[in-house]
């Protein structure tokens, strides 16, 4: 095809579909180039325990030109799927110092995977998302290890009332998904 050249795979994600994908796909073959803002794989259900500080983050993560190295990554949002003419629009952020830009570019394709994640569903929970901390991302459980950390420490502190420790120690885990459970 194409006076010889290589079909070209363009994989959105590199969560659990883009990583399984990329792990077996003989890139020798198939010109391979995975599109996401995030350019590791992240083993989520370690999450909770890198939360708590039982993990290390790096060890759970998982540099994703490390998975295939003859694929390429392009480390972007993809914004839009023209599947007529087989384009996927993309935008990446370019940063000098303080100042940053948006840059769009689109990749051409020959055939697409789209293994982008899913957003956290507060299940209409009033008060969820504006109180909570969650657990998707990696900078979520660095967030949630710090004020975790925090209240331990408020806990700790020798004026404070017995309803007041009581008050710093007591945790409210809304989700009973497996984050939810193994954080618990």
């Amino acid at each position: 095809k194409n006076g010889g050249m290589r079909e070209k795979i363009v994989v959105l994600g590199t969560g659990w579909g883009g990583h399984a994908f990329l792990k077996t796909i003989d890139a020798s073959k198939y010109e391979v180039v995975t599109i996401s803002p995030r350019n590791y794989f992240m083993f989520t259900p370690m999450l909770a325990a890198s939360a708590v500080g039982t993990v290390e983050f790096r060890s759970i993560c998982e540099p994703i030109r490390n998975v295939n190295p003859l694929a390429d990554y392009l480390e972007a949002t993809a914004t839009a799927v023209d599947h007529l003419n087989k384009k996927v629009t993309c935008e990446s952020v370019r940063c000098e110092g303080a100042s940053c830009e948006i840059r769009e570019f689109e990749v051409e394709y020959d055939h697409l995977l789209i293994g982008v994640g899913a957003t956290t569903n507060t299940f209409g929970i009033k008060g969820v998302k504006e109180n909570c901390l969650f657990l998707k991302q990696i900078e979520d459980a660095n967030n949630l290890r710090k004020a975790l950390a925090y209240c331990f420490e408020r806990a700790n502190i020798p004026s404070i009332s017995e309803e007041e420790r009581k008050k710093a120690l007591a945790f409210v885990v809304v989700g009973a998904g497996p984050t939810g459970v193994e954080f618990t």
